[in-house]
Formats: C-alpha cells, structure tokens, sequence
C-alpha cells in the first residue's frame, strides 16, 4: 500500500523537474545565442569603421546603435494547484 502511494508523488515530482530542466536550457540556449548575434554584429561594425572614410565611421556609429537588443524573455513554466 506505501509503495502505490508513493508512486504518484514520484511521478509528480519527475515532471515538474524536467518542465524546470527545459525552462533553464532554453533560457540559458537563447542567452549564449543572443550573446554570439551581438558579438557578431560589432565584429561586422568595427570592420566598416576601420575601413572606410568619415561618413563609413559615421553609418558604422548608427549601425552600432541597432546591434544592441533587447534581452529575450522566455516564460516560467506554470506551477499546478500543488506548487509543482
């Protein structure tokens, strides 16, 4: 009898740390991907301002305004009645 009333309290507790598991990959994945875009981006800028002439620095200036974004948001998981 102990162990059937076990068995569901297992199971609970087994799904809600894999939604958690996911919530925390997904925001760390999309973090390390925004990271990269942006390193990207003022690689490609810093290119054109160390090539061209004034008005190449001045649009490299203005594009280096654009490579900055927003962080991405993603939502918690949502808990159940049980906190779970």
């Amino acid at each position: 009898m102990k162990k059937l009333f076990l068995l569901p309290i297992v199971l609970l507790a087994g799904c809600a740390s894999n939604t958690q598991s996911l919530y925390y990959d997904a925001s760390k994945s999309i973090s390390k991907d925004a990271t990269m875009a942006q390193t990207a981006c003022f690689a490609a800028v810093s290119e054109i301002a160390k090539g061209g002439d004034n008005s190449a620095k001045t649009a490299a200036i203005a594009l280096a305004e654009r490579c900055k974004s927003a962080p991405v948001a993603v939502e918690a998981p949502k808990r159940n009645w049980l906190g779970l």
